[in-house]
């Protein structure tokens, strides 16, 4: 992959010797000074450059549109196909999908100045990227996103900057299951407190079975993001 395949700052992210080799992963980093206009979005068909313009912000349309572009240039790289030609679709939960035969499972996200894409061609993913703001009162969020071992693990640590980064640790490792799955944060049977992620050991999280046949680590991040990357077994 070069800056004359992809016209947007993407790279390739080393992924943990824990991740399956049939799995690969791409960090876009945003251009917000780039407008909407610039050849670099050509690729985008008539329903997806109407639904960046309806973004109100600059840069909420700016990180929709880089990503869904960065996404089919990955997916063409892919499969062989032209970038522009490509038909993404969505399933009945809303989970994007490539309309081809035997077209790749691949997931995104992004946040901040920050975006990330997974890509498989033999099980689901899910990825999740999060911007870990240090004022962030996650205690606030705690009932609806920790199981029990979780706030265990997070209240034990030793200071306030420990257990928003270990916060955000979790948040993005459980997203980033739930995504895998198809489900969303709550949008179906599987919750993100019905599941326990911590304690993690290196990258790799101690997901309960609670959350179904998926592993999870986390990923090397910018500095003030949290990163994981979900998939099934």
């Amino acid at each position: 992959m070069t800056e004359t395949t992809i016209p947007f700052d993407v790279r390739p992210i080393p992924l943990p010797a824990d991740a399956p080799g049939d799995v690969r992963g791409w960090r876009i980093d945003f251009d917000f000074a780039m407008p909407l206009d610039h050849a670099a979005y050509a690729v985008m068909n008539a329903s997806e450059r109407a639904r960046a313009a309806r973004f109100l912000r600059h840069a909420d349309a700016a990180r929709f549109a880089s990503v869904r572009c960065a996404l089919r240039h990955v997916l063409a790289i892919e499969t062989g196909r032209d970038a522009a030609s490509l038909v993404l679709d969505a399933d009945e939960r809303g989970r994007p999908f490539l309309a081809h035969p035997d077209a790749p499972d691949f997931n995104v996200s992004h946040s901040g100045d920050h975006g990330l894409i997974a890509v498989s061609r033999a099980r689901r993913v899910g990825v999740d990227i999060e911007e870990a703001r240090a004022t962030f009162h996650w205690r606030e969020l705690a009932p609806a996103v920790l199981a029990d071992i979780d706030r265990e693990e997070i209240e034990a640590m030793a200071d306030d900057v420990a257990r928003i980064g270990a916060f955000f640790d979790c948040w993005t490792a459980k997203e980033a299951v739930l995504k895998a799955h198809g489900h969303g944060i709550g949008g179906g049977a599987i919750t993100m407190s019905g599941f326990s992620v911590l304690p993690r050991d290196g990258i790799r999280y101690a997901i309960t079975r609670e959350a179904g046949a998926f592993d999870v680590i986390a990923l090397d991040a910018p500095s003030g993001y949290a990163a994981a990357l979900a998939w099934s077994y």
